[in-house]
């Protein structure tokens, strides 16, 4: 079996990061950065609209990016195996926003759902803090909607200490959650 590799967005993983879309079932993959190319019109389905925004992630992690109005610099790395797409994790640079000092957080990662429960998660979550630390950070946030247990276990795997649970309706408004949230800090 091939092994798992981080590695940057590529345009190559377009069929198969398709695939995983699919899988979803929603334009909303935790920590894919898809609302990149909402905001810019991008069809993710056509070679083209794929091929710009995978460079628009490349670009916002090199030093001195200056990312789209409203958003973060940020490191976007995809988990791979053998050419098959698995999931992604983010880590912005600095908590620019309200979205992302209350909600967002440092880090967003997500795996596909046909390979979950294989560690990915925790591998993908590990290399973020290793940029983390390589950037300065002192510590990150990282966050989770309430009922999801599996990514708590892997925030407090990788060191992740609960600040608290913030209750929808702290959130709802003008975010609109639909669910309580979990707030980690993770010392680096």
């Amino acid at each position: 079996m091939a092994s798992i590799e981080l590695c940057p967005p590529t345009a190559a993983l377009h069929n198969s990061w398709l695939a995983s879309w699919d899988e979803w079932g929603t334009t909303d993959q935790d920590g894919a950065s898809v609302f990149f190319a909402q905001k810019f019109g991008w069809d993710l389905r056509t070679p083209q609209g794929f091929a710009q925004w995978v460079q628009l992630l490349n670009e916002m992690g090199e030093p001195g990016a200056v990312p789209p109005v409203g958003f973060a610099a940020q490191s976007t790395l995809w988990l791979e195996r053998g050419g098959e797409y698995l999931g992604a994790v983010s880590l912005r640079h600095a908590l620019v926003n309200d979205f992302l000092q209350r909600i967002g957080g440092h880090i967003g990662y997500g795996i596909r759902p046909s390979a979950r429960g294989q560690g990915l998660a925790k591998l993908a979550l590990a290399e973020a803090l290793e940029q983390a630390r390589a950037l300065g950070l002192r510590r990150v946030l990282a966050t989770c909607n309430g009922s999801n247990i599996a990514s708590a276990k892997t925030i407090e795997a990788c060191g992740g200490d609960m600040e608290r649970i913030v209750p929808r309706e702290e959130i709802a408004e003008p975010f609109g959650a639909v669910e309580d949230l979990r707030r980690y800090w993770i010392s680096l």
